[in-house]
């Protein structure tokens, strides 16, 4: 089936304001006090009828009626594009593709050039509207699903700005690459509009690029300037590129060296990073028990180069696709967030792979492709910024711990069989775990694809719901039956379930209260007053952040949390197993990614102890067997 148009999806609908509201109120129900729940439960009833609230909902469906997709402008801005943290760790997510066994660099090279080479073919598919269309599965199987996002994949950038940044799209007549060696970058030129070169060509280059990279001038890693803070980002991008006079003060200049290669940067299609090996730059300085060390330590170094003492400034991390290739085989990928979804670009990894696996026609060597190295003029003031930026950064990267769980007692096929989605069950595994760790519930973001409407991109299906409290404090009573822990895990399900389903149909709380919010200020309005309420921000505070990247594949996907203590989780439930990155900072001592790991294990089996005994249990427990149970506590 043939990449179908946008607009024949049909356009996301503003969802009824009192729903709206009624499910915010459950969203904060089990993670703010009584008092502040009966404050914002006042709120709700207020604005229900308010005329302010009621304008903006207008406001919202007029705005609705005249665009593509009311919502996605306002995430992307919301989400990303406002956000000024630095983008590794804290936003861009990493793809870990199986290693590779290298004999020699050539080996490397071709490898390399079999990736240009299946990228430039993918980009074909998707300027010619060949790319298959993609149909939902699970919940509401079956439906076409927006394709927006793929044409963005070799054109969209991310330009740090003073407020918020910005994406600026390449015109379709881009056609190179930059390739960064030891933290020196290169523009490789593929000619013509749709020719793909031989694979010898571009190992010839490659190899040509490996040697320069070794010769002067040796220009400091400029590239490390992408992982500071955007606003910090922005002001030295503009120092950079801002003219400036003469010494002779007759004239003014530009530094057009750093303008054109920050703008052939701008333009390329992706970005290849050649690493040296990632053998002993990480030391474990703990022994860990729940993760995979040598996937962790691999994760590590796709996911940040390991530091500016080995690869994190041969990167460039606002460009969407970073491919990264170490001399000793890792490789993966790192994507800018806010151009698409993790799903998306987990199948390209997987189509890559499976065109590793078939031979391919031999195409004749030609000497059109042309490789350049990027000058830069760069002053003392500009130098140090580098150097600060170093320092910045390697902190960052000390902080973060991740955590590569393989869970291998049972996968998917177990929820299946008691007829649970495998994503409700494991988002209510991980509630259990936070619960049990922390004794309290969080704000839990599950990023909902709205794929199946025109231009669609995320919103958050919530996880801490009542009931998953219910439940959670339930598995941790020993005075309470299995009957009795079952009963209230079926409630758990049944009202994730219908979270899940109200979120991918374009009804959830998230996006609707955030499209309210920027109405006002669309409008010069004043913004409402539950905006600034605690407990809204509580409700914003996402100390869970999940994801589910289900691939058959063996690639392990991750990314850093989004609040200082925090966890970010991702997983990938396979049909006997299921795939975990956690991760966390180890500066805040309320959070560890390995004990996480221990609790996430001892809450799926007790699960699957649930599940087991769930078929059996009497509906209702003894009461002189309970208060047993609790004197024996």
């Amino acid at each position: 089936m043939a990449e179908i148009k946008e607009n024949e999806l049909p356009k996301p609908s503003v969802p009824e304001l009192s729903v709206t509201l009624n499910r915010f109120l459950e969203g904060i129900k089990a993670i703010v006090s009584g008092d502040k729940y009966q404050e914002a439960r006042t709120l709700v009833e207020e604005y229900q009828t308010s005329e302010e609230m009621q304008k903006l909902q207008q406001l919202l469906k007029e705005y609705a009626e005249s665009h593509e997709n009311y919502v996605t402008d306002f995430w992307l801005n919301d989400m990303y594009l406002k956000n000024p943290l630095p983008l590794p760790i804290n936003s861009n997510p990493f793809f870990l593709l199986p290693k590779r066994e290298f004999k020699t660099d050539d080996d490397r090279f071709r490898f390399i050039a079999k990736f240009i080479i299946f990228s430039l073919m993918f980009k074909q598919r998707v300027d010619s509207g060949e790319l298959k269309q993609e149909l939902s599965g699970g919940q509401r199987k079956g439906n076409a699903l927006s394709m927006a996002t793929y044409h963005h994949f070799f054109t969209a950038y991310r330009r740090p700005g003073a407020t918020n940044d910005e994406h600026i799209f390449s015109e379709g007549g881009s056609r190179h690459i930059i390739l960064i060696c030891n933290n020196q970058l290169f523009a490789l030129t593929i000619p013509g509009k749709i020719a793909l070169p031989s694979e010898k060509a571009l190992v010839e280059k490659l190899q040509i690029t490996d040697t320069f990279s070794k010769l002067e001038p040796h220009f400091p890693p400029v590239g490390i300037l992408t992982a500071l803070n955007r606003k910090e980002w922005a002001r030295i991008r503009e120092r950079m590129i801002e003219s400036k006079r003469s010494k002779a003060k007759i004239y003014y200049y530009a530094d057009e060296n750093n303008k054109e290669s920050i703008q052939i940067i701008e333009n390329c299609l992706f970005v290849v990073c050649m690493d040296e090996s990632n053998e002993g730059v990480r030391k474990q300085t703990t022994s860990k028990s729940f993760s995979d060390g040598n996937l962790e330590k691999m994760a590590h170094h796709i996911l940040h180069g390991n530091k500016s003492e080995h690869s994190t400034g041969n990167r460039w991390f606002d460009k969407f696709i970073q491919f990264i290739v170490t001399k000793n085989g890792v490789n993966g990928i790192v994507i800018e967030h806010s151009v698409s979804e993790g799903i998306t670009v987990l199948r390209f990894c997987e189509e890559f792979l499976d065109f590793m696996k078939r031979d391919q026609p031999k195409r004749s060597s030609d000497d059109l492709l042309t490789v350049r190295r990027l000058s830069w003029d760069l002053d003392e003031t500009v130098k140090e910024e580098i150097k600060n930026a170093s320092v910045v950064t390697d902190a960052l990267i000390d902080t973060l711990e991740l955590n590569v769980f393989i869970f291998d007692k049972y996968g998917k096929g177990l929820p299946k069989k008691q007829k649970i989605s495998p994503d409700v069950f494991i988002q209510l595994c991980l509630q259990l775990t936070y619960y049990r760790m922390h004794e309290k519930m969080t704000a839990t973001y599950e990023s909902a694809a709205l794929r199946k409407f025109r231009f669609g991109r995320i919103d958050n299906i919530r996880a801490s719901s009542q009931e998953a409290l219910d439940f959670s404090k339930s598995m941790l009573d020993p005075s309470l039956s299995q009957a009795e822990k079952w009963d209230k895990f079926q409630k758990a399900v049944k009202k994730q379930t219908e979270i899940l389903l109200y979120t991918i149909n374009g009804e959830g709380p998230d996006n609707h209260l955030l499209c309210l919010k920027e109405m006002a200020a669309l409008h010069g309005l004043q913004e409402p007053a539950l905006y600034q309420t605690d407990y809204y921000k509580e409700y914003l505070n996402f100390r869970l952040s999940t994801s589910q990247l289900p691939t058959t594949y063996d690639i392990v996907v991750g990314y850093g949390p989004v609040v200082p203590d925090g966890y970010g989780c991702s997983y990938n439930p396979q049909e006997n197993r299921i795939v975990f990155c956690i991760s966390s900072f180890k500066n805040d001592p309320s959070t560890d990614s390995e004990r996480f790991a221990q609790n996430l294990e001892v809450s799926l089996m007790e699960l699957k102890e649930l599940c087991e005994s769930g078929k059996t249990a009497v509906s209702t427990s003894s009461p002189t067997k309970a208060v047993v149970k609790a004197e024996a506590k």
